[in-house]
């Protein structure tokens, strides 16, 4: 005598337990996940909370496609140049760390105006390219009136820029402006990336006003009167500029 097998049914009872399991472990390694992303955000910044901060002595006007540091009390023949930069130029990088220090104090002193242009254009093209992104973070302090934050939001990236090029989220340029005293607007607009978009129409708009006025867009540059500052060496533009 042949003996006979029995096939479950699916929507037995048994089988019903049995994808109730499969459900819970799911909802487990969902909640597992949630936790490893919840506790690794923020990790990346950290170490800024020990990072000495500047606080700067100028004002920051948002306007124009640019930021704007001028002393309120600059001086009324206080030379006034267009400094050109892309947050993933390490050339800019590197300008910003031998004369950021010079710069602000010719700025608090009165005697220099900059108006800071950022571009965007060795993300190719990219609206989510690091250059962009940086930028719309910085910008949107600078929007803020969040001038401090501003300046050493903009040092950081400038300074640490080979750590961090092509690492960072929305929510790291978030966390990263909180931690140099952002307000909770303004991290959120950060982390949200509203105006990732309107950065990028901004740098767009920064290269065509430098390629018409030099025929070129590079950077870093520094543009006096509609014309490169004329320097062989130009981490030395501060000197030609204030004689």
């Amino acid at each position: 005598m042949s003996k006979s097998t029995k096939v479950s049914n699916p929507n037995s009872k048994g089988g019903s337990g049995f994808i109730w399991a499969i459900v819970a472990v799911v909802a487990i390694a969902a909640v597992v996940i949630g936790y490893i992303v919840m506790s690794g955000q923020g990790k990346k910044t950290e170490h800024l909370a020990e990072r000495e901060t500047i606080d700067v002595a100028f004002e920051s006007e948002f306007s124009d496609n640019a930021v704007t540091l001028r002393s309120a009390d600059a001086k009324a023949d206080a030379e006034v140049v267009d400094l050109y930069e892309d947050f993933s130029c390490s050339y800019c990088g590197q300008l910003a760390v031998n004369t950021d220090e010079q710069m602000q104090a010719a700025v608090e002193e009165g005697d220099l105006v900059v108006n800071v242009r950022t571009l965007n254009f060795l993300d190719r093209g990219s609206i989510d390219g690091h250059s962009t992104r940086a930028a719309a973070a910085v910008l949107a302090l600078a929007e803020a009136g969040e001038t401090d934050a501003y300046w050493n939001l903009r040092a950081y990236l400038m300074e640490d820029q080979q750590d961090i090029y092509n690492k960072w989220s929305n929510d790291d340029f978030a966390d990263a402006a909180k931690q140099f005293g952002a307000s909770d607007e303004t991290v959120e607009k950060i982390r949200s990336g509203e105006n990732v978009e309107p950065t990028n129409a901004l740098a767009t708009a920064n290269a065509d006003k430098l390629n018409t006025e030099t025929g070129s867009v590079s950077s870093p540059r520094v543009i006096q009167d509609g014309q490169d500052v004329e320097v062989a060496d130009i981490n030395q533009w501060m000197d030609v500029v204030l004689g």
